[in-house]
Formats: C-alpha cells, sequence, structure tokens
C-alpha cells in the first residue's frame, strides 16, 4: 500500500510540476522606439532592432535613404555600436572578411544618388561561435548573440565628396513577460 501511495505522490508532484512550468511566463525583449529615425539635408537613416523568430535581439537592420544627387558612402571602420553612451566597436554583416575586421579595413557601401540601402548588422564584440567540438554543419558556425538590456545605438559615419556626415541614433532595450 505505501509504494501505490508515493507512485501516486510522485506522479501528481510531476503532473503539477509540468503545469505550473509551462504555464510560467517567457520573457522577450522590446525596443523603444521600435525603430529609430533621422534626417538630414542628406539623408534619411533607420537603425531598427531585429529578433527573427526568437524572444530576444541579436541585430539590427540599417536603411539609408539618399537624399541627393551625388553618391554616398557608409565608412564601416568608423561607424561604431555604441552601448549605454560608450563605443564598443565595429559592426559586422553577412560577406565580411575577420582581417578587414582585424585590420580595419572594411569596405564601404555605397548609397547611389536617390536610391535606398538596407543591410542587417550585428555589433563585432556580440558575436557567438559554436564550438569546433561539435559535429556537424554548425561546428565553428559564426552566429549573433543577443543584443543586452539598455542604450543600443549607433554612431553613423557617412562621407560625400570628402565631407563627413555623422549621425547618433539609439534605442532603449528592455524586457517584457508574457505568458505562453
Amino acid at each position: 500500500m505505501r509504494t501505490s501511495m508515493k507512485i501516486v505522490f510522485i506522479l501528481m508532484f510531476g503532473f503539477t510540476l509540468t503545469i505550473t512550468t509551462g504555464c510560467a511566463p517567457t520573457l522577450i525583449s522590446i525596443s523603444t522606439p521600435e525603430i529609430q529615425t533621422v534626417a538630414n539635408s542628406h539623408y534619411t537613416a533607420q537603425f531598427e532592432p531585429l529578433a527573427e523568430n526568437k524572444n530576444y535581439f541579436d541585430s539590427f537592420r540599417l536603411k539609408v535613404v539618399n537624399k541627393t544627387r551625388q553618391d554616398l558612402e557608409i565608412d564601416w571602420n568608423k561607424t561604431r555600436y555604441l552601448y549605454n553612451g560608450r563605443d564598443i566597436g565595429v559592426f559586422v554583416f553577412e560577406g565580411i572578411k575577420p582581417e578587414n575586421i582585424k585590420s580595419l579595413t572594411i569596405s564601404p557601401d555605397i548609397v547611389p544618388e536617390g536610391q535606398s540601402f538596407t543591410k542587417d548588422i550585428s555589433p563585432f564584440k556580440l558575436l557567438a561561435r559554436e564550438p569546433l567540438t561539435n559535429k556537424g554543419k554548425n561546428a565553428g558556425k559564426i552566429t549573433f548573440g543577443p543584443i543586452p538590456k539598455g542604450e543600443n545605438g549607433i554612431f553613423l559615419f557617412i562621407r560625400q565628396n570628402g565631407n563627413t556626415i555623422k549621425e547618433k541614433m539609439t534605442v532603449k532595450i528592455t524586457e517584457k513577460e508574457v505568458q505562453k
């Protein structure tokens, strides 16, 4: 009789644990504002945190619209990731070479006159790499790490005809509890 009572107690405890764990709140990242926009006589720029099917932001989308009749050049070597007002380093993106990051010889992107340009970027300091010991196609794969809570931003350097136009854009990342 004691053994059957223990089994019933264990099953009830397990069921209760499963139910309460399944209803536990989930934390999700939110951005204020959702998209930060700046505009000047040369361009309009948008800076937007991206979550891509995750509960947290892991990258940003930068969009620049050239409002002039001459090309603009985004200087990735001087454009910086800002965290809580501090310069934390450069941004990286698909196709960038590690040696260019280290030597700060990242090629600029050109925004043609009257055109728009969009690129998904992530802070270099937040990159994560799958362990090389993992087996399969993800061994050593580089992925974007989570964007931390707090003020996150970009100090954007754009050149046109030898002149530099600088803009700071920031968003505040916080977490919110939601029920599953």
